[in-house]
């Protein structure tokens, strides 16, 4: 298992679920694309794509607002960790795998890193965690008798995923930000992910996020995918807004504290109608 992936997916995942507030990313459960794909009797994939947005400060000491140009996000891996969870949770969906891709991370952006900490999560038969699925023990196997070490290749772990996913009835795998892979080599990735839809024999089902980035959408245009509105997590945002603000005046940090009803509606709505959906 340590020569497949070390890459820490759960830890990953945790970190995220617990940053979370309670609620969010429901909505996308309700769109009609989600509703098709979880329902859809073929091997296909959803692709969420986000909005490009300006971040929005609060300097709680002063009170002070103003919009900077550093790009912020709309919550994308928020939603897709409540899809993780959801898929984690309904057996429908079968064997599932997913990634939190990361651009500040070498290793979290690599599609050779990334398919295997994908087959990482498949490999495990199901009636024995301490057995594993034999097509991953013939690789490794190989290895061995030629006295290698080498990790799987981008190719071989395309597949090696073909080959497990024939193992399952279905499998659902989930990708976090597409766009964070190297751009460079981001084209292998997606191509191989289409090669495993299409040569698997049973279902794979695949939801991923990512922004606005042209090769990617080209890639998957065949494909449906959510766009991202400004209104779609407007509910998530104002929730989110509240929590914080009202955080902030319990601990003395906005204003000392000292912030009466009316100030703490406007900051809130203020704030909101500024977000447009970021």
């Amino acid at each position: 298992m340590r020569w497949i992936s070390t890459i820490p997916y759960t830890d990953h995942h945790k970190r995220i679920k617990t940053a979370r507030l309670e609620g969010t990313g429901a909505w996308v459960f309700q769109k009609m694309e989600y509703q098709e794909w979880l329902d859809s009797s073929a091997s296909k994939l959803l692709l969420l794509r986000g909005i490009r947005k300006f971040r929005l400060h609060l300097f709680t000491r002063t009170c002070s607002l103003r919009l900077t140009g550093s790009p912020a996000g709309a919550g994308k891996t928020f939603i897709a960790s409540v899809a993780i969870d959801s898929f984690a949770s309904d057996s429908r969906l079968g064997k599932l795998a997913y990634f939190y891709c990361n651009r500040a991370e070498g290793s979290r952006r690599d599609p050779e890193t990334i398919l295997s900490a994908l087959i990482h999560q498949l490999v495990r038969t199901e009636s024995d965690q301490m057995t594993l699925l034999k097509p991953i023990v013939d690789a490794y196997d190989l290895r061995e008798t030629l006295g290698q070490s080498s990790r799987l290749s981008l190719l071989e772990s395309r597949d090696l995923l073909v080959q497990i996913t024939d193992v399952y009835e279905q499998t659902t795998l989930c990708i976090d930000a597409l766009d964070e892979v190297e751009p460079s080599t981001r084209k292998d990735l997606l191509q191989a992910l289409k090669v495993v839809m299409e040569k698997s024999k049973n279902l794979v089902k695949i939801f991923a996020t990512t922004r606005m980035d042209v090769d990617i959408v080209r890639q998957f245009e065949m494909f449906p995918r959510i766009e991202l509105q400004p209104d779609d997590n407007a509910s998530d945002i104002e929730h989110f807004i509240k929590e914080r603000i009202w955080a902030c005046i319990d601990d003395g940090e906005l204003l000392d504290g000292a912030v009466s009803d009316g100030l703490k509606a406007e900051i809130c709505k203020v704030l909101g109608a500024r977000s447009r959906g970021m």
